[in-house]
């Protein structure tokens, strides 16, 4: 009969940085905020993008730079699809 030899394998894991931080949380007011900013948008003699997204900072008291690169990150997309939204529910 053969003999048995048990081997243990070293299990390889890669050193914790940057790749397996979590992602910083969103604060749920940014959604609000898009969505506001969509409805102003739709308005007529609506003022420009800028004024209403320097507005709703004010108004809803949010972090101005979080907020504005949560825009860069996901606006563009949020945004569409809110206006999309509004045009097809006639708001």
């Amino acid at each position: 009969m053969g003999s048995r030899i048990a081997t243990r394998q070293k299990a390889v894991t890669a050193p914790a940085g940057p790749l397996d931080a979590r992602p910083e949380e969103v604060d749920p007011a940014f959604q609000r905020a898009i969505l506001k900013i969509a409805i102003e948008l739709r308005k007529p003699n609506a003022p420009s993008y800028e004024t209403i997204v320097e507005a709703t900072i004010e108004s809803m008291r949010l972090e101005g730079d979080a907020f504005r690169r949560y825009l860069g990150e996901n606006g563009a997309r949020n945004m569409s699809l809110l206006l999309a939204t509004a045009r097809a529910a006639g708001l």
